[in-house]
């Protein structure tokens, strides 16, 4: 006991050297103040915090007054600007946080210097406090008095009162607190995987205030420094490097309170692939697993580090020196925290042989991921509303590290990815499509963002495909082939001071800086022409009409329900059938389109124009009747068709689906230019012919489902129109004993999938010959690019046997990606009673399902059939809380919706949807207004429906040409083939 009260008398008097030290030079009135007795738990010793004195006061929010051509004195005025939002006022300089662990929950101690303006004195000091519990609130004088202060909780604000005795500019704070885990990769996050667990601390974007009361601004970059006791774990990291002497607590670092992550673990030392680079993963995993992402990584981070000319280890002072990538096994979320990169496994790890479209996935992911290290980290938003900045740089380098990687060997290596192809499918293509709603985002908001769930939708949404579209554009636009201006602007921008904030005249004038002397004069301001497509949504369609000695070109915003008409800057390229140049030097523009244009060119009779080379522009297309026709003339020549680039007819495919989608194209015109895929092997003209194609076949699904006088099969016949050339070229049958090209490999499997779900005879007798192997297992030598066609086919044709065989692969599997297939596929069932307890499992306690592996699941059986959607409708509305919680939160709960809603393909699935958003008892929460959007794209939907659906039919089955003789015959052709091969 004497030892005890000792141990107790030498805890309080050096805590209270501490506090005097922390406090010494605080202007308070000390007249008439009572000493105070707080909780033992306040003495314990608390890491050293180094409190400034000289700390200026930064404005919480900046306007971006836009000053063309301004000078740094008056750019700096800018910034300091100040806006009346959240705490107008009030600042935090310094952090001190312990966190002390026990079981699935902690206890918190926060030291927090909080520094007040001359005007805010008499306010209540506001910090963000979001699913933690505060036990008390003290003031620390700098006479060592502790006083408790007065607070409340309210919405994830904690207000703290301070008397007017004791009112000052600066306050040093002591929080105690409490909070527990999270399981959505979010705040302090508790993995499991296979009995073991770690510990990730990852506070991007808004999720520092789940781990202590802070400041949750971007504006704000106090010195944070972290102490984490009671982690029973062999290995704690963070972004700095830990004090002397210690393993739990680690060296301070200036910056945002997103940037600062953790991971305690017990995970294997995989590989080092670069110098002080290093891989960790769960133990056990086979060793050729990180062959592949090991290579990739190596490359990548020495891209970045020249490509960004700043060296990663020279980022901030006081960092961890390595760059340490964990392979997570459960959750696949943004990591933004130096010196931490988090990524999920199904992305990364790969066998020596694997699926093509699991490295076409994987090689973007891991370049995303480090690339956010330098844009994300070192430099970052000064308001969420600038994400763009953030989110166009990161995905930018990142295709360029990857576009680096897959042509660093030789041009004739068929084994590399066509990266161009990718990112035009991929990137663009996909942009256009979500960006065509009238729901659609802006790049960036009118106003800040300071909302949680405001921030969360924007920076999760369209801003990460579109921006990295537009700067390619811009990229084309400003210079050619040797200039690169955005790349330019990257180097300008991350070479200032670590952790910049940025906002968009700094884009402006890094691009500015580097291009005014290039004397390409397409555009006057680059200020100007940006604006026009960050602050509105949608982009333009130009139309083309002929005219003597040329053509006439006109513009409109494009969307599929009518919007406001907005003029937009667009860049031109072209080639004509007399000149039919699509190489790389014809896609950089030479005119601009602002209003019209009248061009002349000389064209041949009945020849084509094509506009937008390779689809790098963004914007779409649409051509006179009379040039259409011409156009499927020529596509409609197997040797004219290989005339024209690949992506430009993908660009033809995609352009004319969505201008009929949107009304502005006769739906005749759209679908005999499809029945021209018959000619086609491409990997992008599939692509864009499946993501488009796809709409329409659920919807004729639909249509046709409850009314036997309609043709059943009406969606199959436009299929056995077009897959031929694909079946008889690259086969249903390919020959594992021969390796063959990447993007071949790709449009097998997408080709495949799409005609099997269609039930196309010729891939379904495909998938049940390649399933078994001689012992009644599932074969494992069925190509990894067409097991998701054959899995899901066979579990949707097959019986219980199947599905039996598929969960005995499941448990041998050695990747997670391999087993995302197998599970994805389960999804296909139409044995209603198998998919409810398959959606059941993923909810339940002990699910047998990793968090992400939960989400594609759902996301499988949504996308499956119409009674499968029913099904994922039905479960979503009556377990929303359950799927939030155990799929990862609102943020993997609202990219289910959108999904759920693109997969409401009739009036009954809709109203369903629709009644479920609007209900009062939906449990949508802060998910509510996201899933008003959703239910904004089911109804321009359901219009679609009611204007079109029905001419789409009548035209399948007036203009289907292929005879039932002529498809037995390709059926039997196709047996005896599967025969002779096996």
């Amino acid at each position: 006991m004497v030892r005890r009260k000792l141990q107790w008398k030498l805890a309080l008097f050096f805590y209270l050297i501490l506090l005097n030290v922390f406090t010494k030079s605080l202007p308070i009135d000390k007249t008439i103040l009572e000493s105070t007795t707080v909780s033992d738990t306040a003495f314990n010793s608390l890491p050293i915090l180094e409190i400034p004195t000289d700390v200026p006061l930064r404005s919480n929010v900046v306007t971006n007054v836009q000053v063309q051509n301004a000078t740094a004195t008056e750019r700096n005025i800018t910034r300091n600007i100040i806006v009346s939002e959240v705490r107008p006022g009030q600042n935090a300089a310094a952090y001190s946080i312990e966190l002390n662990f026990d079981g699935d929950s902690f206890e918190g101690r926060a030291i927090i210097n909080v520094l007040l303006r001359d005007d805010t004195l008499e306010d209540e000091i506001l910090l963000h406090a979001e699913d933690i519990t505060v036990n008390s609130v003290v003031k620390i004088l700098d006479n060592s008095q502790l006083i408790p202060l007065d607070y409340t909780e309210d919405d994830g604000i904690l207000e703290i009162s301070v008397p007017d005795n004791l009112i000052a500019t600066r306050h040093n704070l002591h929080i105690e607190y409490s909070g527990s885990f999270e399981s959505n990769g979010h705040g302090l996050h508790l993995g499991e995987y296979g009995g073991n667990s770690y510990v990730a601390m990852n506070l991007y974007p808004t999720h520092a205030r789940r781990v202590f009361p802070c400041m949750d601004e971007l504006t704000q970059r106090p010195n944070i420094s972290f102490s984490f006791n009671g982690l029973d774990y062999n290995n704690i990291v963070t972004n700095s490097m830990p004090q002397q002497n210690s393993q739990t607590q680690f060296r301070g670092l200036t910056g945002t309170p997103h940037s600062w992550g953790m991971m305690a673990h017990n995970f294997d030392f995989l590989v080092t692939p670069h110098t002080n680079v290093q891989i960790f993963g769960r133990p056990n995993l086979q060793g050729v697993q990180h062959d592949q992402a090991s290579v990739a990584i190596s490359s990548y981070f020495s891209f970045l580090n020249e490509w960004t000319n700043r060296n990663y280890f020279d980022i901030v002072f006081e960092q961890d020196g390595r760059m340490l990538i964990f392979i997570l096994p459960d959750i696949s979320t943004d990591w933004y925290s130096l010196s931490i990169v988090g990524l999920w496994e199904g992305y990364v790890f790969m066998e020596n042989t694997h699926s093509i479209k699991q490295r076409r996935i994987a090689l973007v992911k891991i370049a995303e991921a480090m690339a956010s290290q330098w844009f994300g980290y070192l430099i970052y938003p000064n308001n969420w509303r600038n994400q763009w900045i953030i989110s166009g740089f990161a995905s930018y380098a990142a295709w360029e590290a990857v576009y680096s990687f897959q042509t660093s060997s030789s041009d004739n290596d068929i084994t590399m990815l066509d990266v161009n192809t990718l990112f035009v499918t991929e990137v663009i293509q996909e942009s256009l499509l979500l960006d065509s709603y009238a729901s659609s985002q802006v790049l960036e908001p009118e106003e800040s963002l300071f909302d949680e769930v405001e921030i969360r939708d924007h920076i999760n949404g369209l801003v990460k495909l579109k921006t990295p579209a537009i700067f390619r554009m811009l990229r084309l636009i400003l210079g050619d082939e040797e200039d690169d201006f955005i790349h330019r602007a990257a180097q300008s921008i991350v070479t200032k001071e670590p952790l910049t904030a940025v906002i968009s005249r700094d884009f402006y004038d890094a691009v500015v800086t580097n291009w005014f002397q290039a004397g390409k004069d397409l555009i006057e301001s680059i200020s100007d022409y940006m604006e026009t497509w960050l602050h509105n949504s949608g982009y333009p369609v130009v139309h083309v009409t002929l005219r003597s000695g040329g053509v006439f070109l006109t513009q409109e915003r494009f969307a599929f329900t009518n919007v406001e008409q907005i003029e937009y800057p667009i860049p031109i390229t072209y080639a004509t059938s007399l000149n039919p140049d699509f190489e790389d030097e014809n896609v950089y523009p030479n005119l601009m389109l602002e209003q019209s244009l009248s061009l002349d060119v000389a064209m041949e009779d009945e020849g084509w124009i094509l506009f937008n080379i390779q689809g790098q522009g963004y914007y779409r297309v649409n051509y006179a009747d009379e040039l259409w026709e011409h156009i499927i003339e020529a596509l409609d020549d197997p040797e004219r068709r290989e005339e024209i680039h690949p992506l430009n007819r993908a660009t033809l495919i995609d352009d004319a689906l969505n201008l009929a989608r949107a009304g502005k194209l006769s739906y005749d015109i759209a679908l005999e230019l499809v029945l021209t895929m018959e000619h086609e092997t491409e990997y992008a003209v599939w692509k864009a012919f499946v993501r488009n194609m796809d709409f329409l076949r659920k919807r004729l699904t639909a249509l046709v489902l409850d009314d036997e006088d309609l043709d059943q099969d009406i969606y199959l016949r436009m299929v056995r129109r077009t897959v031929g050339l694909v079946e008889d070229e690259l086969s249903f049958y390919p020959d594992t004993r021969t390796s063959e090209g990447s993007m071949v490999s790709l449009t097998r499997g997408l080709v495949m999938d799409h005609a099997c779900r269609a039930n196309y005879d010729p891939c379904i007798a495909a998938a049940v010959d390649w399933f078994y192997d001689s012992d009644g297992e599932v074969n494992p030598d069925i190509p990894y690019d067409i097991r998701p066609a054959v899995y899901c086919t066979m579990v949707r044709e097959g019986d219980d046997d199947v599905i039996e065989a598929l969960q005995d692969r499941l448990e041998i599997e050695r990747t997670m990606y391999e087993r995302v297939v197998i599970l994805e596929s389960l999804g296909c069932s139409q044995d209603e009673d198998f998919i409810n307890s398959l959606l059941d499992e993923t909810i339940s306690n002990n699910s047998p399902y990793s968090i992400e592996e939960r989400s594609k699941i759902f996301a499988a059986v949504a996308s499956a059939s119409y009674d499968n959607a029913f099904i994922a409708m039905n479960f979503m509305s009556r377990r929303t809380n359950d799927i939030r919680e155990k799929y990862g939160g609102s943020e993997k709960l609202e990219e289910l919706i959108f999904i759920l809603a693109d997969n409401m393909a009739n009036q009954e699935l809709s109203t369903e949807f629709q009644i479920w958003v609007n209900s009062v008892l939906s449990n949508l929460d802060d998910s509510e207004d996201i899933a008003r959007r959703a239910l904004e794209m089911v109804i321009t939907h359901l219009t679609w429906d009611q204007q079109h659906l029905e001419d789409v039919y009548e035209w399948i089955d007036e203009n289907d040409a292929r005879t039932l003789t002529a498809s037995l015959f390709v059926l039997v052709t196709t047996l005896c083939i599967a025969f002779l091969q096996h």
